[in-house]
């Protein structure tokens, strides 16, 4: 078992809580690897992992509220630069809290019990005790936080970069092949 301080990377497929004894430590699943327990609770791991990308997670929640207009289990962004997004499976003020990584779910769907199927893109296949409801509109929250963040940054950026109208916004090689087809068209 391990004791050192986890932090998330994009590797990282969900965060399991775990009850051994009386206390509350998480099961870390990371793409093609084994299952490592961790001895902290899963939103401990959550906010280390928001101070190291050097956020808080009241921040990524606050931002979520913003910029999605989800203020009820707010998916978080953990790291921007590479789109990795996790999103509650319940409050996080419950223990019972997993947390899944959007861009690693292959496919997911309704178990046998009222729980969830979920299979990961190495191709496991886990069972959660979260129904298949849950899943699925937390799974389309982040789904629209990502879509919000990129849209916005995308607009950030054509806003933010001067265009110089004496020069062509194509290459040669696109001016001629315009031409080519031009010429075969007449």
């Amino acid at each position: 078992m391990a004791t050192y301080r986890y932090i998330i990377r994009e590797t990282t497929m969900f965060i399991r809580p775990l009850v051994v004894g009386h206390k509350l430590k998480s099961e870390v699943k990371e793409l093609g690897k084994a299952p490592i327990v961790i001895d902290q609770k899963p939103l401990t791991i959550i906010e280390q992992s928001c101070h190291f990308y050097n956020t808080t997670y009241t921040a990524r929640k606050e931002t979520t509220r913003i910029i999605a207009d989800i203020c009820h289990k707010p998916p978080i962004v953990i790291k921007p630069e590479t789109s990795t997004y996790f999103f509650p499976s319940h409050s996080d003020r419950v223990a019972e809290c997993y947390w899944f990584n959007l861009s690693l779910i292959k496919t997911y769907g309704k178990g046998k019990f009222n729980d969830s199927r979920i299979e990961f893109d190495d191709a496991s296949v886990e069972i959660f005790p979260v129904s298949h409801h849950i899943i699925n509109t937390q799974y389309l929250h982040t789904l629209k936080l990502e879509y919000c963040l990129r849209t916005k940054s995308l607009k950030n950026d054509k806003l933010s970069s001067e265009v110089d109208y004496r020069k062509s916004s194509m290459s040669i090689y696109e001016v001629l092949a315009m031409y080519a087809l031009l010429e075969s068209q007449v």
